[in-house]
């Protein structure tokens, strides 16, 4: 069953955000997307707090050292993602695969859909669907649990695939379509050079200013951050305060 309400979905203009990623497959670039929106975040001079909840494989704070440790397996832990709203305007939570369950639950158990009025918050769950069907599956799931009580960001990643046929003619699509829900692309980088970042820990923004890096390397970094960034750009209403 649909959990529909009958005011409409947030449109973003709010004083406050969360953005949290909710998937549970594993190796879909939950972090790669984090990073993507730090780097971007930081361009707009956003003042933000990144939480890493991945206590098997922190990815994000091995290239983001400012993310703070959340250790979601004490569930009451989750909390922690409210404090920093305090000073902050804005918090982004990067997901850890199989863990999707928690988040929701924990949404639903501290009633965070009715307190996010008060508390002057909008909320963005960003869903990462790939060219298969667990994610497309992940992302009905989310929705039916939801509904348009929050906004809704889906990532079409696209290395494996420059296609997202089972996403775009799926049930799941049709229903985060009527909530609102945006989408934006997130093209594959040159593989020796997502390599070359990956041996040395370094996010785009560094490689850019780093000698280290080949010019030619670098003009397609400059290239590839572009892109993004314009798809950024494109939902800027549901990825800042």
């Amino acid at each position: 069953m649909l959990r529909e309400i009958s005011h409409p979905p947030l449109t973003g203009h709010k004083s406050k955000r969360l953005v949290l990623v909710a998937i549970d497959k594993g190796g879909v670039g939950k972090s790669y997307f984090c990073l993507r929106y730090i780097e971007w975040l930081e361009k707009q001079n956003a003042n933000f707090v990144a939480f890493d909840p991945d206590f098997s494989n922190s990815t994000l704070t091995r290239f983001y050292p400012a993310a703070q440790f959340l250790d979601i397996r004490h569930s009451e832990n989750l909390d922690r993602i409210i404090l920093p709203f305090e000073e902050q305007d804005l918090v982004l939570v990067d997901g850890v695969g199989a863990q999707q369950k928690i988040f929701l639950d924990w949404i639903e158990d501290t009633d965070l859909l009715q307190a996010k009025g008060p508390l002057g918050l909008a909320i963005t769950l960003v869903l990462i669907v790939e060219e298969d069907k667990d994610t497309v599956h992940q992302a009905g799931e989310a929705v039916r649990r939801i509904g348009n009580q929050v906004d809704w960001l889906v990532v079409k990643n696209q290395k494996l695939s420059s296609r997202n046929h089972i996403y775009e003619n799926s049930e799941a699509r049709k229903q985060l379509l009527r909530f609102g829900a945006k989408e934006i692309a997130m093209k594959k980088l040159n593989d020796p050079l997502s390599l070359s970042l990956q041996l040395q820990s370094m996010t785009i923004g560094r490689a850019l200013a780093s000698q280290a890096c080949h010019l030619i390397d670098r003009q397609r970094l400059l290239t590839y951050s572009r892109n993004i960034s314009r798809e950024f750009d494109s939902v800027r209403d549901i990825l800042l305060p």
